[in-house]
């Protein structure tokens, strides 16, 4: 078979065909296009007119063969128009391969999805027949590119893990957890499935362990997040997840550095801090809480946002557990940033805590910084009685006041009645209940609320 056929001998062979079907000796033009073809096998015109006149001779075999090597080669040119007459004309007179029906599936994908996805339908049915369950997988790879359907990606599943292609069964599980969850259904179990066909891609163990944590198992959840955290490069989302899981399981300690790494690269994440203290004060580490607090306000205080974040603990620490640590925090944020109002609450609520420990002698302390504050807050002569017998007394000999809280009501009248307090505005000398060389001025406010103090003093 020659490489470069003599083109003037074919058009003079063609030509003397051409007579012969004038004739009407179609026999013979057959045989003359099918010699043609036989020493120029690239002209698709004479296999054309070969095949047509094959038809019209009731030679179908041969039809049929010509027919399916011209639509392979119209395939192979991207004659897609071409290839479609040739496909449908081929179709009418026998059952094409299951090669020519994925060949014309492909050319119908853009221009008639329905067409092309029944094509391959047919395509698999023949495959199916032929027990050929990797060229199965193959079409079913393209039904699924255009229809992805929750039945399809169960149907890629089940044949790849069946094959062994784990990697793709594993694709196709998730595909169809996430299929079902937009649903509005439960994809649990194929996140499950899929996990145990690849336990080792992070982004189906990230899924699997957040279904996990959705049903409250967080121990399960941890030992799936585990191994590929300490495998080292976990992605955000799969350390985020861990800690997510750790704080479920009620494990703070060991979630405190990943959500602070977390909180580190994106303070917006600062709620999960919040949460995490809040956590720590339920579970009774109010020592960690507080040394958590104390790091996330110093943080916050650089950024210049400590005004924000005083509000934040006031509402934490307000709808979780009192505790001492966590109320002496909170006064101390309150005291260095002048809310004597909120100091002077805090304070109170720590006595009343103290009170129920029985630790009196703090409860005294507690009383006396609050009273420092706001000695006109009803009840501190409650509070004061409350404590008589539990404390020690003053040791000057005044004997009506535990020693813990003599400024209560000023400071010990016995110990400070000959003193002289001096401020910008007075001279006032204690127990005297006038300024002493005041030359006019007013006193001050805390020589004022001194004055007042020891008035109710004598009024005891």
């Amino acid at each position: 078979m020659p490489e470069n056929p003599n083109r003037a001998e074919v058009a003079r062979r063609v030509e003397k065909a051409e007579k012969l079907l004038q004739k009407g000796k179609t026999a013979d033009a057959l045989t003359e296009y099918l010699q043609i073809l036989d020493s120029d096998p690239q002209n698709d015109n004479v296999r054309q007119m070969a095949a047509d006149l094959c038809l019209s001779l009731n030679k179908g075999p041969q039809a049929v063969r010509l027919l399916g090597e011209l639509f392979e080669r119209q395939v192979a040119a991207a004659e897609a128009t071409r290839a479609s007459l040739t496909y449908k004309k081929l179709a009418r007179y026998a059952n094409p391969t299951w090669e020519q029906k994925v060949r014309f599936g492909q050319l119908l994908e853009h221009s008639n999805k329905k067409l092309a996805i029944g094509t391959y339908e047919n395509a698999l049915e023949d495959l199916q027949k032929q027990g050929r369950k990797e060229e199965v997988l193959l079409v079913l790879g393209r039904v699924v590119s255009l229809e992805p359907s929750q039945t399809n990606h169960l149907r890629v599943g089940e044949l790849s893990a069946e094959l062994g292609e784990h990697v793709m069964a594993s694709q196709s599980f998730l595909q169809l957890a996430e299929l079902a969850e937009a649903a509005g259904g439960n994809g649990s179990s194929w996140f499950e499935r899929a996990y145990s066909e690849n336990p080792t891609d992070s982004k189906i163990a990230v899924a699997y362990g957040k279904s996990l944590l959705s049903r409250g198992e967080a121990g399960a959840a941890i030992f799936i997040f585990e191994p590929l955290v300490h495998a080292g490069d976990a992605s955000l989302d799969l350390r985020d997840q861990y800690a997510q899981a750790l704080l479920a399981a009620g494990r703070c300690v060991e979630s405190e550095p990943l959500i602070w790494q977390l909180f580190e690269q994106n303070p917006a994440r600062m709620h999960q801090v919040v949460n995490l203290i809040g956590k720590m004060i339920d579970s009774e580490l109010d020592a960690e809480a507080v040394a958590l607090a104390r790091k996330l306000e110093a943080f916050q205080r650089r950024r210049g946002e400590r005004r924000s974040f005083i509000a934040t603990m006031q509402e934490l620490l307000a709808s979780h557990r009192p505790s001492a640590e966590t109320l002496e925090f909170l006064a101390e944020l309150f005291n260095a940033s002048n809310r004597e109002t909120d100091y002077a609450q805090a304070l109170l609520k720590l006595f009343d805590l103290y009170c129920a420990n029985h630790d009196y002698q703090k409860a005294g302390e507690c009383l006396d910084r609050a009273a420092d504050v706001d000695p006109y807050e009803r009840g501190h002569q409650k509070r004061l009685e409350s404590l008589r017998g539990k404390i020690d007394w003053c040791s000057t000999g005044c004997a009506r006041r535990p020693s813990s809280v003599c400024s209560v009501f000023g400071n010990c009248f016995r110990v400070r009645k000959s003193t002289t307090r001096n401020c910008s505005g007075c001279t006032f000398r204690q127990g005297s209940n006038r300024s002493m060389q005041g030359q006019g001025r007013r006193p001050c406010q805390r020589c004022r609320r001194r004055r007042m103090a020891i008035r109710q003093r004598r009024q005891l």
